[in-house]
């Protein structure tokens, strides 16, 4: 597989993963809520239906009074999730007794209850239909209609809700592979353009856009259960403050207009757009920390074995971070003013237009990000490479000399020091305990592999060489004649 010049198709993935997950912190931070059991047990349920082939759509956070929590192939559903199933139906129904919940057909709506509490919810139900508390129902075994019997106990609802446990860590792993299956296709989509661009043909290309996919995928991934998980901790408030006065100082108006355009054009004014926002906010902090030390494993493990500098390690993850923001940053702003676009297109959509500009986003703001911080930390921090190639330098000269090197033999050992990993060498050079010496043992076999390709020299025999002595004489003896090699 040929190596990339470009880690760009990368990058854009990797952003719109840490969006993705910012975005899903902020739809969980109600799980931290008194009742973050019930929220928790919506959403488990949604996700399961999702994944089961249902058309599944949550639909209660538009607030709407007695409105449905979701609704799963056209049947509105209302999630009641208490300790007990009496509990489940007496939510049901307002201080009068009278069911809440109906249809725009004045049907009764569907009430999801925890599996381990349907048999107690039913005997409640039926017990309610002949009291005549639900209005044009009289049959009691209707309660069965009524009921629906939830994917979750309430106790594993009660988990979900929590950080750290078996429940909550599935069910994070399930939610991220839609975000990740994302992230892998945006990656692999760019990758395989610029392969098919750059010459490579379609087999090759599709290789390594395989390989980019997989990658970013598995990034995006375990970014995405990490950040989830965070959002249940302590952290989540510790920041609150922190983001509710940033986004008080960029005003209701912008705040309302990047809430409703990462919202795909469902719109969001005034509080709750701050709300949202500040949320997002959190999420984005939360998330790119996160993918940052993701992405900067390898870097941590090559400084405790000694193959970098501290000074490298910072540079190297600083970098990487601002990266990231930028990136997301670039995402976000790009998505928001691209939803906002494709809203007065009819062609293109919300939902397009806000993936062509995160893309957009992205490119730019990653990229930009990147180079500025990478050339700012350049002027306090020389990079151990460097050093490094300075060290190889110097030897890899004293060895020309010691081999008497041609031009072309010179050039030779250049193109086969490019075919080795030299990235790699290199942090094995800086962790070595005599960096010099390990120049010389890396170059010496190269060298010696090209120097043996010299064709056998014979050295002329006395009687050569006495004829030649004596050509020489006679060119000299007459000068008009002697032309100097």
């Amino acid at each position: 597989m040929k190596t990339r010049k470009s880690k760009v198709d990368e990058e854009v993935g990797i952003a719109a993963g840490v969006a993705g997950s910012a975005q899903n912190y902020a739809e969980n931070v109600v799980l931290r809520a008194e009742q973050g059991h019930g929220f928790a047990a919506e959403k488990a349920n949604h996700l399961f239906d999702s994944l089961n082939g249902k058309d599944a759509t949550i639909v209660g956070g538009d607030n709407l009074k007695n409105g449905a929590d979701r609704l799963v192939d056209g049947v509105q559903i209302q999630t009641k999730y208490y300790e007990t199933g009496s509990k489940c139906i007496g939510a049901c129904f307002d201080e009068s007794g009278t069911f809440r919940y109906f249809n725009s057909d004045g049907t009764p709506m569907q009430i999801e209850v925890p599996s381990d509490k349907y048999d107690d919810a039913i005997n409640v139900m039926r017990e309610r239909i002949r009291k005549r508390q639900i209005k044009g129902i009289s049959d009691p075994e209707k309660a069965k209609e009524i009921i629906r019997k939830g994917n979750f106990t309430y106790e594993q609802a009660r988990l979900i809700a929590k950080a750290g446990t078996i429940e909550s860590l599935t069910y994070d792993a399930a939610n991220g592979i839609k975000l990740a299956g994302t992230a892998a296709g945006l990656s692999a989509a760019i990758t395989f353009a610029l392969a098919i661009w750059q010459g490579e043909d379609f087999d090759a290309a599709l290789e390594v856009a395989c390989y980019s996919g997989l990658k970013v995928g598995g990034i995006a991934w375990v970014s995405s259960i990490l950040t989830a998980q965070v959002g249940r901790t302590g952290i989540e408030q510790s920041l609150r403050t922190t983001t509710d006065w940033m986004v008080q100082q960029i005003g209701p108006k912008a705040a309302s207009w990047i809430a409703t355009g990462l919202r795909s054009g469902n719109a969001l004014y005034g509080a709750a757009a701050i709300n949202h926002v500040s949320k997002l906010l959190r999420g984005n902090i939360v998330a790119v920390t996160i993918t940052t030390v993701v992405l900067s494993a390898t870097d941590l493990f090559r400084m405790f074995d000694g193959q970098i500098s501290g000074a490298q390690l910072f540079k190297n993850v600083s970098t990487t971070a601002a990266s990231m923001v930028g990136g997301v940053g670039g995402w976000q702003t790009g998505a928001a003013a691209g939803a906002s676009i494709g809203s007065f297109i009819p062609i293109i959509g919300t939902g397009a237009g806000a993936i062509v500009g995160g893309l957009l986003g992205s490119f730019v703001g990653g990229t930009a990000a990147q180079k500025v911080f990478k050339t700012v930390l350049d002027e306090f921090i020389e990079d151990d490479a460097k050093k490094m190639t300075e060290i190889l330098e110097k030897v890899s000269v004293n060895l020309a000399q010691t081999y008497l090197l041609g031009k072309d033999e010179a050039e030779s050992v250049l193109d086969k020091l490019k075919l080795i990993d030299l990235p790699d060498k290199l942090r094995e050079m800086y962790a070595s305990t005599d960096r010099k010496a390990f120049a010389v043992r890396l170059l010496t076999p190269i060298i010696k592999g090209v120097t043996n390709k010299r064709k056998k020299v014979f050295l002329p025999s006395d009687e050569q060489l006495l004829k030649g002595i004596g050509r020489l004489i006679d060119k000299l003896a007459k000068p008009d004649s002697f032309e100097p090699a």
